[in-house]
C-alpha cells in the first residue's frame, strides 16, 4: 500500500490557492509562473503543483483536468475535493474510511506505516492532507455533474492522443474488432512426438 509522496512544506496558503483557482481562468498549463500570476510567488507555495497532480487536478504535464474545472464551480467544489482525496489517498482510506476526521498526530502515524518515511516527512504529509480535507465536504453526495470517485484521474487518455485500450469498444461509430489470444503451456518432455501431437491438435481445432 502506498500514499502520495507529494506534500506541502507550509499549508498557510492552501485555502487561498484553491480560492484563487476558482476565480482565475483555466491555464493551458499550471506552472510556477501561473502560480505567481495568481498571487503566490513564494517558493513554499510551489509544492502545491505536485500535490494537485497527486489528487487529479493536474495531469503529469501540469495541464488542468476535468476535476480542476469542476472544482471551479463553488456549488460543488467541496464535493469534488472530497472525491479527489478519496481517490488520490485511496490506500489511506483503505486503512480508515474516516481518515479525514483523524487528528494530525493519528494521520502522521498512518502515513508512517504506509510510506516508510521519517517522522518529519510524515508529519508534513499529514498536515497537507488535513489542509486539503478542510476544503472538502465528505458528507455530501457526489457532484451533480456525476463526477464520481473513479472518474477523477490525472489524465484522460482519449483526449491526450494516447493509444486506445486494447479491446475497448469505440464510443462513437467505427467498427468493432475482437481478438482472441490463445496461450499454450507446453509440458516438459524429451519426446518430440508429444509436441507434434499438441501442435497438430491446435491446427485442427483453431484454423
Amino acid at each position: 500500500m502506498t500514499v502520495p509522496t507529494a506534500y506541502l512544506t507550509s499549508t498557510k496558503n492552501t485555502a487561498k490557492v484553491f480560492e484563487a483557482i476558482q476565480k482565475a481562468g483555466v491555464p493551458q498549463a499550471f506552472t510556477y509562473e501561473f502560480l505567481k500570476q495568481i498571487g503566490f510567488a513564494s517558493s513554499s507555495d510551489r509544492p502545491i503543483i505536485p500535490v494537485m497532480k497527486a489528487i487529479g487536478f493536474l495531469d503529469e504535464s501540469g495541464r488542468p483536468t476535468e476535476t480542476y474545472r469542476h472544482y471551479k464551480d463553488p456549488s460543488s467544489s467541496k464535493r469534488v475535493m472530497a472525491a479527489s482525496l478519496r481517490r488520490g489517498y485511496s490506500d489511506l482510506y483503505a486503512v480508515d474510511t474516516e481518515a479525514h476526521s483523524k487528528s494530525s498526530q493519528q494521520l502522521a502515524g498512518m502515513f508512517g506505516r504506509l510510506s516508510d518515511k521519517g517522522e518529519s516527512v510524515t508529519q508534513k504529509m499529514a498536515s497537507t492532507f488535513k489542509a486539503l480535507a478542510t476544503l472538502a465536504d465528505f458528507e455530501a453526495d457526489p457532484p451533480a455533474s456525476g463526477l464520481a470517485d473513479d472518474q477523477i484521474a490525472p489524465r484522460d487518455a482519449a483526449s491526450e492522443g494516447d493509444a486506445p485500450v486494447p479491446g475497448a469498444v469505440p464510443a462513437f461509430g467505427g467498427s468493432l474488432s475482437l481478438r482472441h489470444d490463445v496461450h499454450v503451456h507446453l509440458p516438459l518432455s524429451t519426446d518430440v512426438a508429444v509436441y507434434d501431437a499438441i501442435f497438430k491438435s491446435l491446427k485442427a481445432n483453431l484454423l
